[in-house]
């Protein structure tokens, strides 16, 4: 669409959190019950001469079955149900006909074989609530060359030189569908939300930090064979039970908002004890009020990346700092090594 208007300047004052960047800067998602709204606008970098933005309406089906009417006409009728929404819209039009589609996930009940193996969106696809299609298929990816490089030179193309890849492809497809699955389970109430939220960020937080921290290390000694250790890392939401605090945490706020959907329990009480099982772990960062329900926003500054890497390096449980804080900080402050 052209036209869209700027979320930020529909903000009061109380409203706007004066984070170090407008929620237009970057993708804007709306969530409700049962569904959201993407708008990823092309025109919001300094210079930029693209006026277009995309926009979208995801539903849960069986909250919001099809009606069989026009996709712009049903897009319209949730637009409309929500004001702050229905004013970005005014005036705006559309440069490409409306589409609308039925069920959108789907997986192959394998993900490789002699001589394929199917990369990404082939292999299956999530709602895109979280836009992980790209970092997948660049884990996968990264699992899967040297792999593939040793078979083009033997000419040996078996499934089971392809199994790690295809192992952790399909974790990494199952861990979208319960994130996304429990973000729509916490659509409907804001303390729950709030609540999730937040164990969402520190998963990702965390396995940035993973990849960041093997990156560094490399740097710091040129040897490649640093990467390997990535396969002998638990394939993401496979640790048991008391392993690892983070997966962990999403097995509990998981198992919170269940209970939550069938009803036996309510949103405070669910939201309160997420909150406290944030509040009391070990593993958090001193970089947010992760237990504090008015503590809404983390405006992750280079400031606050430093400070976690400080408490990473000094004060983090073993575990964490063997895991994620492998590498020499003082590799960050100059140029890279002469071929790295």
């Amino acid at each position: 669409m052209e036209g869209i208007k700027c979320y930020d300047d529909f903000l009061s004052d109380e409203e706007n959190p004066k984070l170090s960047a407008g929620w237009s800067e970057g993708t804007l998602h709306h969530v409700f019950e049962g569904g959201w709204f993407w708008m990823i606008p092309f025109d919001n970098v300094a210079g930029s001469t693209n006026h277009l933005c995309s926009v979208g309406l995801t539903l849960n089906m069986k909250r919001h079955p099809d009606t069989g009417i026009p996709a712009e006409e049903e897009f319209f009728k949730f637009v409309n149900k929500y004001p702050s929404i229905a004013q970005q819209f005014e005036g705006a039009t559309a440069v490409r006909p409306w589409v609308k589609t039925g069920r959108l996930q789907y997986s192959a009940t394998g993900g490789a074989g002699d001589r394929y193996f199917l990369m990404a969106h082939a292999h299956g696809f999530i709602d895109a609530l979280y836009s992980r299609g790209m970092i997948t298929t660049f884990e996968v990816l990264s699992a899967l060359a040297g792999p593939l490089l040793q078979a083009l030179d033997e000419d040996h193309f078996s499934r089971d030189r392809f199994a790690y890849a295809e192992k952790l492809q399909h974790a990494m497809l199952r861990q979208s569908d319960r994130v996304v699955n429990n973000s729509y389970r916490a659509f409907p109430s804001f303390p729950l939300w709030n609540a999730w939220l937040r164990v969402w960020l520190i998963a990702e937080i965390f396995g940035d930090l993973r990849l960041f921290s093997l990156c560094v290390k490399y740097l710091e000694t040129q040897d490649k064979a640093i990467f390997d250790l990535l396969e002998t890392d638990p394939l993401i939401g496979c640790s048991p039970p008391g392993v690892d605090e983070i997966t962990d945490l999403v097995n509990f706020s998981e198992d919170i908002l269940a209970r939550y959907e069938r009803g036996e329990i309510d949103e405070e009480a669910g939201a309160a004890a997420i909150l406290e099982a944030l509040g009391n772990a070990s593993c958090m960062p001193p970089v947010h009020g992760w237990g504090d329900a008015k503590d809404l926003h983390l405006d992750y500054l280079p400031e606050k990346l430093q400070a976690t890497i400080g408490w990473g390096l000094t004060q983090a449980p073993e575990r964490i700092r063997n895991r994620h804080f492998i590498f020499n900080p003082a590799v960050l402050m100059g140029p890279p090594p002469a071929g790295a």
